[in-house]
């Protein structure tokens, strides 16, 4: 983000390429050329070696300021495979592309090159020793380049390679690839890349690479058992008997404060939060066709309509939420639904709003300006992911005093403290597991607590406005990460 964005990853890139520099580090970000984006020039091009041929890629670059005359320079290569009239990974019909694997081997080749040849603005080549963050699947040949084809020609032997783990359920699997053939190597060499009749480039990332990191310390546990590893378990576990795994928590950005933000009417601090969530959730009812009501119980939820995002399970409880039976909880709430995904869920937030009208929003798109609106007017945040390998709306949420129920997995229980350990300390409310019944007890209590423990409620609000997500406490433990290292011997395959 913003040249190319498909889920959190594009956040979290873009926000190394701030963070990065504003610590001192000269920083390159490579990234596909997608499209012809405002404010690049050509600065160099190469030859890499893909599917049994030489193919010619160019370079072109942006630099973008962070501030004090640092930046980050924006490397983008061009291919005539990598532009593409539909999505980034997808056609417009949602197929992928059948050559992304040749798209994705240009890009990793590519990268390799990059520091060796690019001399940018003047200031001279990178050179080969850096440290290579490769993110996910698509950038899974980063570590396996620098391993098999770089260290033994006497190349890069003072860099390294940190692989990151955003998803784990996307592993850049191809069927009946030759991979000999393919990447240009030995047959030794590529039984890293094999798994089953496929190549798995997640696979050959944490082989090969000289540092694992998820983005989360919980996800990293769950990422070793067989529901959180999808087959690719053992190979993590590997890198944690070899003291070489870790999990970092993703930070979020500094526009996520409701003490500045522009998007929301009324701006607040945790001085002032009840005015001012109370101004905002007015707003919110008004625009989203919500009844008027102070008093209600406002619930919202941001994300993919999506079986993994739990929203099958949500949609189950809207009925119970919505009936009046007298216990004082459940007919005093309102929920405001917002995503875009998959035709069944987007036609159930249809029939949740058409059949609760008045107290029931389903919005089916996204506008990140609501997104900031119901942040700071919502009272509560819904987030009932089946797995959710960080998760940075629970994290926007408590920003604002919204205070998140989400399924107890991944960087969900690291970033939400339970109400289990008392309102002294809490900031939310975890369910596990996952189920309407576990929903419905959960949703109730945090509603219970609101309408009827105001003061309780309020004072976790305010522990959750005082919990720090923001970049500059990651940026710290991505700096040691980085230093260990660097310091420690490579990977010797």
């Amino acid at each position: 983000a913003p040249y190319s964005k498909t889920g959190g990853l594009g956040l979290v890139a873009a926000s190394y390429s701030y963070e990065f520099p504003r610590k001192g580090h000269r920083t390159m970000v490579v990234s596909p050329k997608y499209k012809h984006f405002e404010g690049i020039s050509w600065v160099g091009e190469a030859k890499v070696w893909v599917n049994g041929r030489e193919e010619a890629v160019r370079y072109w670059h942006k630099f973008e300021s962070s501030g004090d005359g640092k930046g980050c320079d924006f490397i983008f290569v061009d291919h005539p495979a990598i532009e593409r009239q539909g999505g980034l990974y997808n056609a417009d019909d949602g197929r992928e592309y059948p050559d992304n694997l040749f798209r994705f081997t240009l890009l990793s080749a590519a990268a390799m090159e990059a520091p060796l040849l690019l001399d940018i603005g003047g200031r001279g080549k990178y050179g080969d020793k850096v440290l290579f963050l490769a993110n996910d699947w698509q950038a899974g040949l980063v570590p396996f380049y620098l391993c098999h084809k770089y260290r033994r020609n006497g190349c890069y032997s003072q860099s390294r390679a940190i692989y990151v783990v955003h998803n784990l359920g996307y592993q850049g699997q191809y069927p009946h690839v030759q991979a000999c053939h393919f990447f240009g190597c030995e047959q030794h060499m590529a039984t890293d890349l094999e798994l089953g009749d496929c190549v798995n480039l997640s696979k050959a990332a944490l082989i090969n690479a000289d540092r694992v990191l998820t983005v989360s310390p919980n996800y990293t546990k769950e990422i070793q058992t067989p529901e959180g590893g999808f087959r690719l378990e053992n190979y993590v576990r590997a890198k944690g008997d070899a003291l070489r795994l870790g999990g970092i928590l993703n930070g979020i950005d500094d526009v996520w404060n409701p003490e500045t933000d522009k998007d929301i009417p009324v701006k607040y601090s945790s001085d002032d939060f009840e005015a001012g969530k109370a101004a905002n959730k007015a707003a919110v009812q008004q625009q989203l066709g919500l009844y008027e009501d102070p008093g209600a119980v406002l619930i919202g939820f941001v994300g993919r309509l999506t079986w993994q995002k739990g929203v099958d399970v949500m949609v189950q409880i809207i009925s119970w939420l919505m009936e009046d039976t007298g216990n004082g909880v459940t007919g005093r709430c309102q929920i405001v639904m917002m995503g875009q995904g998959e035709k069944q869920y987007a036609d159930a937030l249809r029939w949740a709003e058409g059949t609760f009208k008045g107290k029931v929003c389903g919005y089916v798109g996204f506008d990140p300006k609501v997104e900031h609106l119901l942040m700071a007017g919502c009272d509560l945040f819904l987030m009932p992911s089946r797995y959710e390998p960080c998760g940075l709306p629970q994290m926007y949420s408590q920003r604002y005093g919204t205070l998140p129920v989400v399924h107890a997995t991944g960087g969900l229980v690291d970033s939400v403290k339970d109400i289990s350990r008392g309102t002294d300390e809490a900031t939310g409310f975890h369910m596990s597991p996952l189920s309407k019944e576990k929903m419905q007890e959960v949703v109730y209590k945090a509603a219970e607590l609101y309408l009827k423990q105001p003061a309780e409620f309020r004072k976790m609000q305010r522990n959750a406005m005082s919990e720090d997500f923001y970049w500059p406490q990651a940026m710290d433990e991505y700096e040691k990460a980085i230093d260990t290292t660097l310091y420690e011997p490579p990977v010797a395959r």
